[in-house]
């Protein structure tokens, strides 16, 4: 399965942060370490080893960008299979102040890296 999004501001890690995604299911919430690749105001793309059926396509993402934690409640888009693991996309809960925050913080990384 291929997705590409149209939109443009995204924002690309050198070094992936570390970050945990959350999924409920019937038997309680799993916890999956996982690395941020990149990240828009509406939607990101995570690698991980393991890998998430697709019945389990709503998880809680909970990272931190420049310096604030952000807890964010997706939808997973697309995966494909990695090397030693899986990518997935993954599209934000419209949420206007959480995508503004992302906003704010992904110019302030582009900020940091431009000095």
């Amino acid at each position: 399965m291929f997705y590409k999004r149209l939109e443009s501001f995204r924002y690309t890690f050198g070094t992936p942060p570390e970050i945990t995604m959350k999924i409920k299911n019937a038997s309680g919430d799993i916890i999956i370490y996982s690395l941020l690749l990149d990240i828009s105001p509406k939607g990101a793309k995570v690698f991980t080893e393991k890998e998430i059926e697709m019945v389990d396509e709503f998880v809680r993402l909970k990272f931190i960008l420049n310096h604030e934690i952000i807890i964010a409640d997706a939808k997973i888009a697309w995966k494909n299979q990695y090397e030693e693991g899986w990518l997935y996309g993954v599209d934000f809960e419209r949420n206007p102040i959480k995508e503004m925050l992302i906003s704010n913080e992904i110019r302030e990384l582009k900020e940091i890296e431009m000095h």
